[in-house]
């Protein structure tokens, strides 16, 4: 990749605004579920069983375009040199684009979880197997919004030019 390329375009290229837009969506989605377990809006376990399965789909769908990214640094010989390893060494866009694929990986077993949960509780089962599991979904959307927040810095650095 030229240095021209580099200045005009970032080192997401053309795909910022297209990663910036999945991760948006993410974010949405994951506010969402976090204010509706909190009471905040729609408490309701069919609401956030629809919103956990929007989540998971628009994971899988910043997981594509992360993967969108990959491909074109890779089309432009566009990574980072070599680790202490000797092994090509990851790009920074490429280490955000792993990242975002482990975020996806969360938000899907978050959102099966949850399924299952809302399952057995229509199902009329409220023991202490679907608490936990109600519980263990609460804790991975902290994952999550920690880890999405994060993941917004970072794609925010190096759309910058400022790669963490």
């Amino acid at each position: 990749m030229s240095d021209n390329a580099t200045t005009t375009t970032g080192p997401w290229g053309p795909y910022r605004d297209h990663v910036e837009g999945g991760l948006a969506h993410c974010a949405d989605y994951l506010g969402r579920l976090q204010r509706s377990l909190a009471g905040e809006i729609a408490p309701d376990r069919h609401y956030f069983t629809t919103k956990a399965a929007a989540l998971r789909d628009a994971s899988v769908g910043l997981l594509g375009r992360a993967r969108d990214v990959q491909r074109w640094l890779g089309s432009c010989d566009a990574g980072e040199g070599i680790d202490a390893d000797g092994e090509d060494a990851p790009s920074p866009a490429e280490r955000a684009g792993r990242r975002a694929g482990a975020l996806a990986a969360l938000a899907t077993e978050m959102a099966d979880a949850l399924a299952w949960a809302t399952l057995a509780i229509d199902a009329g089962d409220d023991g202490p197997e679907v608490a936990d599991a109600l519980l263990d979904a609460a804790r991975r959307l902290g994952e999550l919004a920690r880890g999405a927040a994060s993941l917004a810095a970072e794609v925010t650095a190096l759309a910058a030019g400022r790669p963490r």
